[in-house]
């Protein structure tokens, strides 16, 4: 796994942050789901991956600030 090999490079801890922000948005306007239910589960998910890009992006910029002191 991406982040599994690598947890102490900020770079990467970045890099997926940003993805997961990416992934997090494109489900939010591109996927239409039929019913209530999903519509529901899109929403859910969306936020939970926006929510996971949060958390590595905060853990890239703590370790790019440990490694710049």
């Amino acid at each position: 796994m991406y982040v599994r090999n690598r947890p102490r490079d900020s770079q990467s801890m970045i890099g997926a942050g940003l993805f997961c922000l990416a992934t997090g948005i494109v489900a939010q306007r591109f996927i239409h789901p039929p019913t209530d239910f999903w519509r529901g589960f899109v929403a859910g998910l969306s936020a939970v991956v926006i929510g996971v890009s949060i958390v590595f992006n905060l853990r890239g910029l703590m370790l790019r600030g440990r490694q710049g002191s």
